[in-house]
Parts: C-alpha cells; structure tokens; sequence
C-alpha cells in the first residue's frame, strides 16, 4: 500500500499523521490560551466600528437628516469650536446619511479624541475619549497584546502557530475514506468526555478554513515587510504597495496646511473629480510638516467600507500629487491592500447584497473567533483526560504497582490518541 493509500485509508498509521499530531497537541496546549485570546478578542473587535458608535457619549447619529449637508469647512469650525486645542487627524464620513462624520482629533495631553458632528445643522453630538473607553483596550489587546511592538512581534507569531494547528487539525480529523462519516458524528449520548472529543473535532472542521485565513492575513500585520518583498517576488513584480493611512505614509507635500489657500471641501471635490465615479470616505489632515492631505475613495461594490484607493493632495493649494487607485494596482499591491478587509472581515458589501452581506460575514467571523475559545478548552479538557490526570494520579499516589506499570508505558511526550475522549 502507498503512503498515500495509507493516509487516506488508515491515516492514524502514517507517519506524517503522528508528528502533526504531536504539533498540533503540543502548540495548542503551550498557545492555546493566547490564541484563545487573540481569537475571541477579535471576534469581539470584528464590530467595533458599530459598537463604538453606540456607546458614544451623546450619539453618534442624526436624527433628522436633511437633503443637503453643510460644507466640511463649517464641520471643522463646530469641532474647533468645541474643542479648541485639539489638533485635526481626519474624518470619517463613510457609514451613511443618518450617521454623523467622525472627527478625529488629538488633545494637548495626547488622547485620541472622536468628535461626532450632525452634518446637516454643523452640531456637535458626541464626543468619544479613546483613552479610557474598553472598545480600544479590546483592540490594543487582539493587536498588540497590550505590549505594543513587542506585543505585535509575538502576536504575528501567534498568527503563524494558528495557521500551523488549524491545518495540522484537519489532517487530524479525517478519519479515513471508509469511515469518513465519523469526523461529522456527535454522540449525544455518549459521557461527558466523548461529547468534549465530538465537540473538538466538529468545531474544529468547520472553522479550520476560516481560521487559516484569518491567521494568515493577521500575520501581515505582525510583519509587512516580509509579506511586500515574498508577495513582490510571487508576483514578479519590482515593488510591491502596502496599504496606509492615507495621509500619513503617503507621499510628502512640498507645502503646509498652515499655508492653505483654499476652503477644506475643495480638497474632497478634486479628489472626486481625479477618481470619477468614485465617492469621498476618509480625509486626513496634515498635522507635520510634510504630511499630504490623504482622502480615500470608495466606488461601487468595493472590497473595504473606506474604500482602497487614495487621492493625494497638497495641503496649501491642493494641487494633486498622486493617485492610487486600486485598479490600476499590480496584483501583488492588490494581494498586500486586500490584508485588512479580509482578516476583519469587512468585505461583505462585494458579495452585492448590500448590508445583508456585510454583516453575513462579519457574524461569521464573530462565530469563529468564539469558535477558539471552544477549541482551546475542549483541546485542553481532552489533553487532561488522556494523559495529565492519570500522571497527577501517579504523583499523588505512587504505589509499587504504578510504578511498575509506568516502567512499560510509553514516554510521557507521546500522548497518545483515544477517539472517547
């Protein structure tokens, strides 16, 4: 028989099988937790976007909207009013008629301040202080682990393990052509620790895909650089774009917004008419020397809410300095801008049903960052009872007999599998 006939019909024979169980085993019951951690978290962040919005001191929305919205120039002047010393960051004005454009902006003591304003009477509804609001914390805590780079460094390792046990976890699962049936099988009569095992396995196959996914585009994020040069050299192309922040890594400006010349809603009609077609999202405002002013478009059926192409501007005359649209990217630029849509799952709107798909995906992502909490548990429960109790029981109660017996067993790093649980 082939190694090949032998992992597909008696796979717990094969070789291959053996030491990915091990990894897998091994990677989940040293990682697990923190997997766990950064999995939940981010299935708690996948809607923080909506969620930030309603917890907003005052709110976040319109009441009334009106046929016509005041110019940006006016909005700007209510958030400065308000909030007089605050530097401008930008604004967000993707989310739709009857929600108010976001203003972020920077207090003197260096907090991330959102100012939400009613774009149809220039009002002020509600002010956010990023500093002490848990939404952020939760955020800090998927990214960075609360340790900032050094927290995203071993984050993106985290990334990779995961990647590593979701799809040494399927190889795991499959139980032979003859009895694939088993892998869907749950026994719900079966004890507590068959239905633990059952629970394992079916969550595990159903979110493996998923997971895979998600692990692999959250490992960009960790190291980027790595990702543009093996995309580039994949694609076979001399450079390969990452995506920005609009205006903050985008090109440098040869003049400064102190020395602005025309009104802030020409910034976002010029970028409307270098994109024809295309809508105004997001607008970055300068805020060193340098710094262009960065508006991001969104066209119909696009792959993000903010959209992935940018228009780039300088701040005194708002002369174009360059367009990046994403359909006139290589593949590669594609591949690296597609990272953040993808692993938040913020995508939903391409599949052309509207608000339906957006959130259809976005639940799904939900259901498999809970879905790691499930597996960890369950894979440490099974863990527990296939080899840490009976040693905890040999440690409390060592007798001539158990030691005898542990004479012949097998070495206490090869655990070995036990499809009860």
């Amino acid at each position: 028989m082939s190694q090949i006939a032998v992992l597909l019909d008696q796979p717990k024979k094969h070789w291959a099988r053996k030491v990915l169980f091990q990894v897998h085993l091994w990677l989940g019951v040293v990682l697990g937790a923190f997997i766990a951690v950064v999995c939940v978290s981010g299935g708690i962040v996948v809607f923080r976007v909506e969620m930030n919005r309603l917890t907003t001191p005052g709110t976040a929305y319109v009441v009334a909207p009106a046929a016509h919205r005041l110019s940006l120039d006016q909005m700007v002047a209510a958030v400065l009013t308000n909030r007089p010393t605050d530097t401008l960051h930008n604004v967000s004005m993707e989310a739709g008629p009857d929600v108010a454009w976001n203003f972020r902006t920077a207090s003197k003591e260096g907090h991330r301040i959102h100012n939400f304003v009613d774009q149809y009477r220039g009002v002020v509804t509600g002010v956010d202080d990023y500093k002490s609001k848990f939404l952020q914390w939760m955020w800090d805590l998927h990214a960075n682990l609360l340790g900032g780079k050094t927290g995203r460094l071993i984050n993106g390792c985290l990334a990779l393990a995961t990647l590593v046990v979701s799809l040494s976890g399927l190889v795991i699962w499959w139980p032979g052509r003859k009895q694939w049936r088993a892998g869907f099988t749950y026994l719900f009569k079966g004890g507590w620790k068959r239905q633990n095992y059952d629970l394992h396995k079916i969550v595990g196959f159903y979110s493996f895909a998923l997971l895979a996914f998600v692990s692999f585009t959250g490992a960009y994020f960790s190291f980027p650089d790595a990702f543009e040069v093996a995309v580039a050299r994949l694609a076979r192309v001399t450079h390969a774009g990452a995506p920005d922040k609009c205006g903050e890594d985008g090109p440098p400006a040869k003049t400064l917004i102190k020395d602005r010349t025309i009104p802030y809603e020409e910034y976002l009609t010029t970028a409307e008419r270098a994109m024809p077609g295309y809508k105004a999202v997001f607008m970055s405002f300068p805020f060193y020397d340098g710094m262009s002013v960065g508006v991001k478009l969104k066209g119909n059926n696009d792959w993000h809410r903010v959209g992935l192409s940018d228009v780039y501007l300088e701040p005194a005359t708002g002369a174009v300095i360059s367009v990046d649209a994403f359909s006139e990217n290589n593949a590669a630029t594609k591949f690296l801008k597609l990272m953040l849509p993808f692993h938040f799952g913020r995508f939903g709107e391409r599949l052309g049903l509207g608000a339906v798909g957006l959130y259809a995906v976005m639940i799904l992502y939900v259901l498999v960052g809970l879905a790691v909490g499930v597996l960890a548990v369950t894979g440490l429960l099974m863990y527990w009872n296939r080899y840490l109790s009976k040693k905890v029981v040999r440690w409390l109660k060592p007798t001539d007999e158990t030691r005898r017996i542990g004479e012949h067993r097998p070495h206490p790093g090869a655990v070995v599998e036990n499809p009860r649980g």
